[in-house]
């Protein structure tokens, strides 16, 4: 009698040597899968591993070649280096599909395609809607696209990219029972555990970049952007936290009696300065502003807003103290919050709204800010949120100005005078 586990063992040896042989930068990806055997629906991510199911590898293989195998196993391998399997969704249907057409598209590309010929014809047109829509096809573009998709849509397209099982991601729980799938993560740590894994393969794709080189120019940029995506933004925000100095007396070092003496005997003339130091630091000069037009999507903008907080919170100490300027705009001003601390910022976001939904000037805020520094605030950088189409300035501001694209495919042009960054949400 056949042992279905042994061939199944033996398929995945062969898989991966045959893999590894072909794409030799994908070796040392391909061995940190952990793949195994498991009991699962065809193939899956559980945790830190990647499983197969015997019957599905053994009968797969007999039925269509082993090369459906390593398109499986590369399916996974994407998914994993993309981190898609370890992010939350709040609409798992439409995010499963994006993901699913991300990865679809590199594999139709490098020649390992799923299904029959048909399906992979109608994939081609679903990449094709997407380029033609928004220049390209990633994360990113494929979720605004899936964001549209109907119910009736998600029926006729999720079977054309389905490869893998995705109940065992974070944040999956089983419906019927209410439990989580994943027994491997316990309750207590499972986003701990998940985030873990997403830093080992984070690092890994990170590594994997400069072998690529030119040899998968699309593989290459969806990698950049996993890797990268969100992070230039972030290093930007550093660099207008610049330190300010607040000098202020050491009162312990102050020498009052040979001070008070020079005063009195030398005309006023203190013998010893007062002694100075500075260890604190004042953000009180940060502005962000939100286009709050009715083209810009406001979850991921508080989002955004609560990764800016995070990441003040993260460089603060016990001597710092900041003020943030958080200021919301479509045509004009709708709402400024000015915040001093981070449980203002908490306690602002428990109904955070954002107001408007017009079209977009920038303008109104850049106004508003210089007649704050005329009147003597110290406003010296100003991060604005937006899709960036609207009516920039054309007068040149006295501060710092990054504009921050909601999309980091779009070919928008900025004032000369401003940074742009182009992120994905």
């Amino acid at each position: 009698m056949v042992d279905v586990n042994a061939v199944a063992c033996e398929i995945i040896e062969s898989s991966l040597k045959s893999l590894s042989s072909e794409f030799s930068y994908f070796a040392y990806p391909l061995g940190m899968l952990n793949l195994d055997i498991g009991e699962v629906e065809n193939i899956a991510i559980v945790g830190d591993k990647a499983l197969i199911a015997p019957l599905f590898a053994v009968e797969s293989t007999a039925t269509n070649g082993v090369k459906r195998v390593f398109s499986s196993i590369l399916h996974v391998l994407m998914h994993c280096l993309f981190l898609h399997p370890y992010k939350k969704a709040k609409d798992n249907l439409r995010y499963d599909l994006a993901c699913d057409i991300t990865v679809g598209y590199i594999l139709d590309d490098l020649g390992y395609p799923y299904g029959e010929k048909t399906d992979v014809e109608k994939r081609k047109t679903v990449y094709k809607l997407i380029i033609d829509k928004f220049g390209g096809v990633n994360d990113s573009t494929a979720r605004a696209f899936c964001k549209h998709v109907s119910e009736k849509g998600l029926e006729v397209y999720s079977p054309l990219f389905k490869v893998c099982d995705h109940s065992n991601w974070v944040g999956r729980e089983d419906l019927e029972e209410g439990e989580a799938v994943v027994s491997l993560p316990t309750p207590e740590n499972e986003e701990e555990n998940f985030e873990e894994v997403m830093e080992k393969w984070k690092n890994i794709a990170q590594n994997l970049l400069p072998q690529i080189g030119k040899l998968n120019p699309s593989l290459r940029r969806i990698l950049s952007l996993t890797v990268d995506g969100g992070e230039d933004y972030k290093r930007f925000l550093k660099s207008f936290l610049r330190k300010r100095e607040r000098i202020k007396t050491d009162e312990e070092e102050f020498d009052y009696i040979s001070y008070y003496y020079g005063l009195k005997h030398y005309g006023n003339v203190p013998l010893i300065e007062s002694l100075e130091y500075s260890n604190s630091r004042d953000y009180s000069d940060v502005v962000i502003a939100v286009d709050t037009s009715g083209s810009t999507d406001g979850e991921p903008i508080k989002r955004l807003l609560k990764e800016v907080f995070a990441l003040i919170k993260s460089m603060e100490t016990s001597t710092e103290r900041y003020r943030i300027r958080i200021i919301q705009c479509d045509l004009q001003i709708q709402k400024e919050d000015v915040v001093h601390s981070l449980d203002e910022f908490a306690e602002i976001m428990k109904n955070y709204e954002l107001k408007g939904g017009g079209g977009t000037d920038f303008r109104p805020v850049f106004d508003y800010l210089q007649s704050l520094k005329k009147k003597g605030e110290k406003i010296e950088g100003l991060i604005y949120f937006t899709d960036g189409k609207g009516v920039y300035p054309s007068s040149v501001p006295p501060f710092k100005t990054c504009f921050v694209i909601l999309n980091e495919n779009e070919e928008i042009s900025v004032p000369h005078f401003a940074y742009k960054i182009n992120i994905g949400v």
